[in-house]
């Protein structure tokens, strides 16, 4: 019976030290809200936890309200925001489209859209339209645009005759041709202008070895004159520039009377003569009076005027003989012959025929 009993006293006390350790190591430590072992909350806490677990555990309670281990217990409700924030802010700069997430992103996208580009398309098409339209009004000519001419002049070189006109415009070129009477270029040497503000001139080539002066006015109305030296001849050629006319001389042939320095001599006809009538027909502008003949053999063109016919052409006349004659610095002839319906040439080193009908 003894050892019965030292064996039920063994298994009573272990099981004592067993309710023992269980309820020390169950037992949360207890704090108050700051976290003070001398929080009133503690104490009261304690008393209901040692009414629990026993008078035993009243002794570990003292030491773990000690502890300052939850002192540290607010840190992490501070941090806990940041940490959300930075979650967030990660989220929406990885995102696809960050500006038109949130309401300010895409309302600052807007704005920038609104400085970089104010301007929608179809408003830009109509201000290019209207600065097309201004352009135009600004550089089309107000009225009825001059009319280019091309012609010959008959220089009288006589005191007492009228200088010949010549019509310019501003913003057009002007070239001035001069000539001797068998139609050979006559060198500029000098030139002079009456208003040289009002006009630009120079000549094609340097040194007096050009015939051509290149004449344009730099105003609309403004008018001058100008004299031109020629090679081997004492006497000026004066000339009237009148700008702002309906028409505009684009070249302008000067015949002067005489031989140039370029003059060659021709050992067949009659010696050429000068004459306005003969200057009209190289223009390719017959009177009104005069008959168009048709012409076949070669390019010519053809008049029967007082009596004579004039024929206008590239082809050098052999038959029959000429009565006057012109020619013009680019080949073109104009002979003045008696009436005949055949007409012997020379094109090109050959001999050709040149039928006319309607005389």
């Amino acid at each position: 019976m003894s050892l019965k009993k030292e064996f039920l006293l063994i298994i009573a006390a272990i099981s004592i030290a067993c309710i023992a350790n269980v309820s020390v190591f169950a037992a949360p430590p207890v704090t108050g809200n700051n976290g003070d072992a001398g929080d009133p909350n503690n104490a009261a806490v304690a008393a209901a936890a040692a009414t629990t677990a026993g008078a035993s555990v009243t002794q570990p309670s003292t030491s773990v309200s000690a502890l300052p281990v939850p002192v540290s217990a607010p840190v992490p409700v501070v941090s806990a925001p940041v940490v959300a924030t930075t979650s967030s802010v990660d989220q929406v700069s990885t995102s696809p489209n960050a500006f038109g997430n949130t309401s300010g992103g895409r309302t600052a996208f807007s704005q920038m859209v609104r400085n970089l580009m104010p301007l929608s398309p179809e408003q830009i098409v109509t201000l290019r339209n209207m600065f097309d339209k201004t352009q135009q009004a600004v550089s089309l000519y107000p009225g009825v645009p001059p009319k280019p001419t091309s012609s010959s002049i008959l220089v009288n070189m006589s005191p007492g005759a009228a200088p010949p006109v010549i019509r310019l415009r501003a913003g057009y070129v002007t070239s001035l041709v001069f000539l001797d009477s068998t139609g050979q270029p006559w060198p500029v040497v000098g030139y002079d202008l009456g208003n040289p503000k009002a006009f630009n001139i120079q000549p094609s080539a340097p040194d007096g070895k050009s015939d051509t002066l290149i004449l344009q006015a730099l105003d609309r109305y403004e008018q001058g004159n100008l004299a031109v030296m020629l090679k081997d001849e004492n006497t000026p050629v004066m000339l009237t520039l009148m700008p702002g006319q309906r028409a505009v001389d684009y070249r302008v042939d000067l015949r002067i009377p005489g031989l140039g320095p370029n003059a060659t001599v021709s050992m067949s006809g009659l010696p050429q003569t000068e004459s306005p009538i003969l200057i009209n027909f190289l223009d390719g502008v017959a009177p009104t009076s005069a008959k168009l003949l048709t012409i076949s053999g070669a390019p010519a063109q053809g008049w029967l005027y007082g009596g004579h016919l004039f024929l206008r052409t590239r082809v050098t006349v052999l038959s029959p003989g000429w009565i006057s004659s012109m020619s013009s610095p680019d080949g073109t002839h104009v002979y003045e012959l008696a009436k005949t319906p055949v007409i012997l040439a020379s094109q090109r080193g050959e001999m050709v025929q040149l039928s006319i009908k309607g005389l």
